[in-house]
Formats: structure tokens, sequence, C-alpha cells
């Protein structure tokens, strides 16, 4: 797919975002939220949200919630975005860019591209902009950036930002 493409799939997908954006807010007391793809392949699917959320009640370290994700949701509708395998290699604050955490996650995540490669990245996101002090993400898989991302650090603003477009903020 050209640069174009991609700009128009990713544009596409965070319109489907809207519906899903700003629901950190609805976020449990008791916990956090792990967020997963909705699960489209469900007869009464229709034209919902790309992205769903489930409780969790589990560690609040970014480890621990990108343990969780990685291993998948338990709620029904939704499903993992992330390939077979994918495993986390390491996560860390980058020391020299605070409110930034460094995701490193295992060559099968390099394989993912256009909108399966943005529905993994804002899960992970999504998921991670709830401990405190992240600002941003900058995921890797191997130590290497996806070429396929026109930027490296994403946040949890480039989600939310179609709700105010659309006068739901």
């Amino acid at each position: 797919m050209n640069r174009g493409g991609r700009a128009v799939a990713l544009v596409l997908l965070l319109l489907l975002l809207v519906s899903c954006g700003g629901r950190q807010e609805e976020q449990s007391q008791e916990g956090s939220l792990l967020w997963f793809a909705v699960d489209d392949r469900q007869p009464d699917y229709g034209h919902g949200p790309a992205l769903g959320s489930q409780p969790w009640s589990g560690g609040e370290s970014p480890e621990e919630l990108l343990a969780a994700l990685l291993a998948g949701p338990t709620q029904e509708g939704l499903r993992s975005p992330f390939p077979r395998g994918v495993t986390l290699r390491q996560c860390q604050w980058d020391e020299e860019r605070p409110g930034v955490l460094l995701v490193n996650l295992s060559e099968q995540y390099g394989a993912l591209a256009d909108v399966s490669l943005t529905l993994a990245d804002y899960c992970i996101v999504l998921t991670l902009s709830q401990v405190e002090g992240v600002e941003e993400v900058e995921i890797s898989a191997e130590g290497h950036h996806v070429d396929y991302r026109s930027h490296q650090l994403l946040c949890v603003q480039e989600a939310v930002l179609w709700d105010e477009l659309a006068g739901e903020g």
C-alpha cells in the first residue's frame, strides 16, 4: 500500500475509534482497562467501534498490563490484535525523554502492517496510558521500529482527538 493509502487507512481507523475514545474516564476504580480489537467476525457486529475494553484488576505496572494484554481477552466480543506468539522483550522508561515508555516486543510484532498495526499499537497505547507518568509510548519489534508508521511516539490523545471532532468530547 502506498503512503497515501496508508494515510487514508489510518484516518478511517481513527474514525472508527470515535465510539471508544474518551472511555478512559470510565476506568473502573478497582483497576485498569485492557484494550483489545472488537471481534468483527461476530454476526451482530455491524459497523461498531474497532476497539473495546475489559476491566483488569491485576497489577498496575506496565509489565503486568502488557502481560495481561498479550495473554488476550477473556471477555466475549473482543479479540487479540497481536500475531500469535508475540512476547514482551523489554519495557522501560526512556531516561532522556520523561514520560516516554519504551516497549520492545518479539519479532512477530514486526509482521503487522497498515490497519492491523494501528489497532495493535493503540491497544498498547490506550492500555499503558493509564499508568501514572506515561505520556507517550514507543513500540519496537526486536529493537527495530516499524517503518509503516508515520511517527514512532504514540499517545492516547491521537485516538481521543476524533471524539472532539465529532462533537462528543
